[in-house]
């Protein structure tokens, strides 16, 4: 019912039947998108619900398409009223305009930018792959890129990224994350390949022409096309079929993964250096230096070096190696043909 107004004063009315509402304290970057001409879809996801003892709690989040805000519910002692224009009327009377409380809100849900880490969330759902035979029939999550992404609680496009940078794949309806030694016999392969080919990682290439050639050792093609996105010229269109390798970013790879493949054991500084080199184009050999993995190795003495904190123990549960495939010594034979040319 209307409450009685004196003379000047806004009819006011409370509805029979509340509704429920929710209210957004939004910060200046959601305004700002939902004011753009063509605001982007927004969405609000959590972490899949785990049935582990001790297991964190799944809180949603809204998502932009490349931020994520956590949900805060923030209690109010004061009265705050949702309400709208209608039109009222008392018995015979003329209906006039009122307005009319729909909602009454007790809290209201703030949002912060998220701090979580996209790599260990997808770290914890993506089980590894270590060149091994056997590794795609021990099974996995059986979970595509998009169902993963579905339950991280995070942004598609921070997935993405986080995605990118594990180089993680899809293989036979599964998806997964490369052990260092799966990054390592891949990437001897790319560079093989492109040397029996004469193709110039530096330059532009075909990357069909260089997946096809790896896949041929029994490598995932999909895990060959991760690494060499992973690698790719900072602001190269990746969603083309042309490819250039950033020369930096290629050799530091290289040497990492040289370093954490050995699973924190030690390596002889020189016996490190020439493996290193060896795995790297004829032109990049000298670039093998340990000022570009700065930051990433230790000397457990004068003589020797292995990799920091072990990979950041990522990569605990390796399988024991069980040596080269027999399909690896083809790009080997190739190579050896073209150094005698």
């Amino acid at each position: 019912m209307a409450t009685q107004q004196d003379e000047g004063g806004v009819p006011f009315a409370i509805a029979h039947e509340m509704q429920r509402f929710r209210l957004f304290e939004l910060p200046p970057e959601i305004v700002e998108l939902i004011d753009a001409p063509n605001p982007p879809l927004l969405s609000i996801k959590s972490q899949a619900v785990s049935s582990a003892p001790n297991a964190k709690p799944a809180y949603a989040v809204l998502c932009a398409p490349n931020a994520t805000f956590s949900l805060r519910q923030v209690q109010t002692s004061n009265t705050l009223l949702i309400t709208q224009p209608a039109l009222e009327a008392h018995g015979n009377d003329i209906p006039i305009p009122v307005t009319r409380a729909i909602a009454s809100c007790t809290a209201t849900l703030e949002l912060h930018p998220s701090d979580a880490s996209v790599v260990s969330l997808l770290q914890e759902q993506l089980p590894l792959y270590h060149a091994s035979p056997g590794d795609f029939d021990a099974g996995g999550n059986r979970k595509s890129r998009e169902a993963i992404f579905d339950d991280v609680p995070l942004s598609e496009g921070q997935c993405q990224s986080g995605w990118n940078e594990l180089m993680a794949f899809e293989h036979d309806g599964g998806s997964w994350q490369p052990s260092p030694d799966a990054l390592a016999q891949v990437w001897r392969s790319i560079n093989a390949a492109a040397l029996a080919e004469g193709v110039k990682l530096d330059s532009q290439f075909l990357m069909d022409d260089i997946m096809r050639a790896v896949a041929e050792e029994g490598h995932p093609i999909g895990l060959v096309k991760a690494i060499l996105i992973r690698l790719s010229s900072e602001g190269e269109d990746i969603s083309g079929p042309w490819c250039s390798l950033d020369r930096g970013k290629t050799v530091a790879f290289a040497g990492k993964t040289l370093l954490e493949a050995r699973e924190g054991s030690d390596f002889l500084i020189a016996e490190f250096t020439d493996s290193w080199e060896d795995t790297l184009p004829e032109a990049w050999r000298k670039d093998a230096q340990l000022s570009a993995i700065d930051g990433l190795y230790q000397f457990p003495s004068e003589t020797t070096v292995r990799a920091k904190n072990s990979a950041n123990a990522r990569f605990t549960d390796k399988a024991p190696s069980t040596g080269a495939k027999p399909a690896a010594r083809k790009w080997h034979e190739k190579f050896g043909k073209t150094r005698k040319k």
